[in-house]
């Protein structure tokens, strides 16, 4: 994931006082994945930027939030990459075996609902987090609650239930302890109002207050992530075009579902010189 941009990689390693791992083994650990996913967007955003090509708007899917907050401005690249290594540390100690998350597709959220309250135990927790899209909904919580939870949806009708490469309940009650101690972590480092727009994952909305933004990035670990509604809030307030930093082009094609009048672009399968060729000129035709 890192072979792109060894310069970045160089920076953070000085920054967290250890080298990055980017192997395969590394890739079953949250704490490589989300140190890897926010060094990598955040590098491809600011060689996109360097090119001139600026966001009207910023959102970020989970670990996302925090390299949308630092193109936003909020936060530098050092404090944030020094925040994401303390949630990710936080979030494997609290969990470190016999949890995840799993994706539902064809349901709706009342029909995952109803899945998970038969599912639901104080021995085998399980909950809905991220809602993707319609009939996109991601559950978190214990292995043993997720197949059972699985189990149902596949009585109500499910296209597809399947875990995720997530070995922790991200998004879920579950880890409301990790996200006071991020809140309090997160306040002692210094924080600006964003520049542009930054969607918030766990209400949907827009905003540039920094508070609000600080509270997300520490909180959005223990709520859903509220992707359906980011998305739709970027488009009635203008936005016409999507563009999708690697790894890969999901979020992209929830996008192109859900507002088909939109342009998507994920960076991972059309590469930089082309995303850059294109947007200028989209621009060029519309002017």
């Amino acid at each position: 994931m890192l072979q792109d941009v060894p310069e970045y990689v160089k920076k953070a390693t000085s920054i967290i006082g250890t080298e990055l791992r980017d192997d395969e083994e590394a890739m079953g650990s949250t704490v490589w994945i989300q140190t890897a996913l926010f060094v990598k967007e955040t590098a491809i955003a600011y060689r996109l930027i360097e090119q001139g090509i600026r966001p009207q708007f910023v959102a970020g899917h989970s670990i996302g939030a925090f390299p949308a907050a630092v193109i936003a401005g909020v936060l530098s690249f050092e404090d944030a990459l020094r925040i994401v290594w303390l949630r990710a540390r936080l979030m494997e100690e609290a969990f470190p075996e016999g949890y995840g998350m799993g994706v539902i597709i064809g349901l709706t959220k009342a029909e995952v609902q109803q899945a998970v309250l038969l599912s639901h135990s104080e021995a085998t927790p399980v909950y809905i987090s991220n809602i993707n899209a319609e009939q996109q909904i991601v559950v978190s919580g214990s292995l043993v609650g997720l197949n059972n939870a699985f189990m149902h949806v596949k009585e109500l009708g499910s296209a597809k239930a399947t875990l995720l490469k997530v070995p922790i309940p991200s998004h879920s009650p579950l880890m409301s302890e990790v996200a006071n101690k991020l809140l309090l972590k997160i306040h002692t480092f210094s924080l600006r109002d964003a520049q542009i727009p930054y969607l918030v994952n766990h209400t949907g909305r827009k905003t540039k207050a920094k508070e609000k933004i600080a509270e997300d990035l520490a909180l959005n670990v223990a709520y859903p992530v509220r992707w359906m509604d980011m998305a739709a809030v970027c488009v009635e307030s203008g936005a016409d075009c999507f563009i999708e930093m690697p790894p890969g082009h999901t979020l992209s094609r929830l996008v192109k579902q859900a507002h088909k009048s939109t342009r998507q672009m994920a960076v991972d399968e059309i590469g930089l010189e082309a995303t850059q060729y294109l947007i200028r000129k989209w621009k060029e035709q519309e002017e």
